[in-house]
């Protein structure tokens, strides 16, 4: 199952907006800026992933990878640090999430 382009960079969105708002609360906690970051790169490589000239394969490995420090930063703050809820957690797992459901690049013709 696939969400299609629009919806897919919609939910993105959503949750960068949601990570911003955590990062004018708390602004010296790492959770909601890579939250931010992760959602951010999820939606913005949409653009790049609808060129057909680009090479974007390298594209889901850095977004996959961004998505799982953001899961392990998250999850850190909260249970060793105590500084942030599981909301980032949460947040950051959904990008991993979305990367599953993800539409295909653009094919080139």
């Amino acid at each position: 199952m696939t969400l299609s382009r629009p919806l897919h960079i919609a939910l993105h969105a959503l949750a960068a907006l949601v990570a911003l708002l955590g990062t004018l609360a708390q602004p010296s906690a790492v959770a909601p800026w890579v939250c931010l970051a992760t959602h951010a790169l999820g939606a913005l490589t949409h653009k790049l992933e609808t060129d057909p000239t680009r090479d974007t394969e390298f594209l889901g490995i850095v977004r996959t990878s961004l998505g799982i420090v953001a899961c392990l930063v998250a999850a850190g703050q909260h249970w060793v640090v105590g500084v942030t809820g599981i909301e980032y957690l949460a947040l950051a797992a959904s990008s991993l999430l979305l990367e599953g459901v993800r539409p295909a690049p653009v094919e080139k013709a």
